[in-house]
């Protein structure tokens, strides 16, 4: 009888609740798959790649003309010219009767099966089980049929679905159309709301004697961006009708950055409401921090290093230290997704969709916090590389004062700072800013940072 035989893939410890479906093949940690699934294997330069046969999230699709769903598949990274080699012992893995029935494949512990598998690195590890159509032509996700392809698409962006279009959305195609106008000091500027919100919550005016001004797509370069954008001034700020999300959310914003990476200080406080308790995403002085709290709070915010790696994040420094200011030899688009889940963990990825920053729940409700250890090896060499593990500690009683709380209203009230301070405000350009009323969810971030970034993006 021949025994049945699994591959077991981890590419870093679970973060947040379980996932069953990656788009981009950066989500799922953990997965199990049977062997004799395999409908074919394919090589690239130091990587292979698994494509399975039925091991996807659905059944049934039903689907438009032109549209598939992408079988699941999973790419290794492998030292260069091993690449047939590695085939090789895994046909010999999965056809021979006898032997080991797993084959493990393990970037924790740094572990693989064959000498030639390079496993040292959340990226060494890639699954993708697909649960959006793809479109066969273009090889993108499908927008639709054609009545309904554009019903989704804000600003140029595919939100792929009515659920996932967000509230609001301050874009370029809402940005007044005179260049260099304050949109503090002119009456007729404003920033209209291509969100669900409508225009109830367009931008009219805010506070700043050196203004919030205009920059058109004819000028928007010199600011970093290729799109029509926002330039803020030194202690000014836009004022933003009242915005209330209670649970679970997802938060984006495009930053334009010309300069030499802000002199490395970090971007300052970007959004925030009246009463100074909701204020975020950065830190001026504190570069590669992500730091936030939310209203009806007054304990000091959290604040996590993205330099740093942890298991399950992607290590990433903003803003870009270079001294360069030529278009292609340092960053000047800066996309950050912010997602909070229905059990208030919180996400930041970067303009690649990668993953940099997690936050661990810590509520009203909470008895104890989880701590997230810091990766301290500086070895890349395989196996070489252990990955830092997460501690529960017990807790006191947890007030409104408790630091490091993740719940609470998210309450928007002013772009640029937050309590009308004109201490470590935001002094960048603002390409876009948009929320959405709830957690969309890991691939739908992933790849919205990406379309952001390629829209965005200065062009060479």
């Amino acid at each position: 009888m021949v025994s049945k035989k699994f591959f077991l893939f981890r590419k870093c410890d679970p973060v947040g609740p379980i996932k069953r479906f990656s788009e981009n093949g950066k989500d799922i940690s953990i997965l199990g798959i049977p062997a004799n699934l395999i409908a074919f294997m394919t090589a690239g330069q130091g990587q292979v790649n698994l494509t399975f046969n039925n091991a996807s999230m659905y059944e049934d699709s039903g689907l438009f003309i032109g549209d598939s769903i992408e079988k699941t598949n999973i790419s290794i990274s492998c030292e260069e010219g091993s690449e047939l080699k590695l085939i090789e012992k895994i046909i010999l893995f999965a056809s021979k009767p006898d032997g080991k029935t797993i084959m493990k494949f393990d970037a924790v512990e740094g572990k693989a099966a064959f000498d030639d598998v390079i496993i040292s690195n959340v990226t060494d590890v890639q699954v993708k089980i697909k649960s959006q159509p793809t479109e066969r032509v273009s090889q993108k996700i499908s927008t639709g049929d054609v009545k309904a392809r554009f019903q989704n698409v804000i600003g140029e962006i595919n939100f792929g679905s009515r659920d996932n279009k967000p509230f609001i959305d301050y874009n370029h195609e809402g940005m007044y159309s005179v260049d260099n106008t304050d949109i503090i000091g002119v009456a007729a500027a404003e920033w209209k709301n291509s969100g669900t919100g409508g225009a109830t919550y367009n931008i009219t005016g805010g506070t700043g004697s050196d203004g919030v001004t205009t920059q058109t797509e004819a000028t928007a370069a010199t600011v970093g961006l290729s799109q029509s954008c926002a330039q803020f001034g030194v202690n000014s700020f836009l004022d933003v009708p009242d915005v209330t999300i209670k649970d679970d959310y997802t938060m984006y914003f495009v930053i334009g950055d010309a300069g030499a990476g802000s002199s490395g200080n970090g971007f300052g406080v970007l959004f925030g409401d009246d009463d100074g308790e909701t204020t975020g995403f950065s830190a001026l002085g504190n570069p590669d921090i992500f730091t936030m709290r939310h209203a009806g709070l007054d304990g000091e915010p959290f604040k996590i290093k993205t330099s740093s790696k942890t298991s399950g994040t992607e290590p990433y420094q903003f803003p870009d230290r270079s001294s360069s200011t030529n278009i292609g030899e340092r960053q000047f688009c800066y996309v950050f997704i912010l997602r909070r889940d229905k059990q208030f963990n919180l996400y930041l990825y970067n303009h690649e969709g990668e993953l940099v920053a997690f936050v661990p729940a810590l509520t009203v409700a909470s008895t104890t916090k989880t701590i997230i250890k810091e990766v301290k090896s500086k070895s890349i060499e395989k196996n070489k590389k252990p990955y830092g593990k997460s501690e529960v500690k017990d807790i006191p009683k947890v007030t409104t004062g408790t630091p490091g709380r993740t719940d609470g209203n998210l309450l928007i009230q002013q772009l640029g700072t937050t309590n009308s301070s004109a201490v470590n405000g935001f002094t960048g350009t603002l390409g876009r800013f948009g929320v959405i009323k709830r957690d969309v969810g890991d691939a739908v971030c992933s790849q919205l940072a990406q379309d952001l970034y390629a829209l965005y993006k200065p062009n060479l």
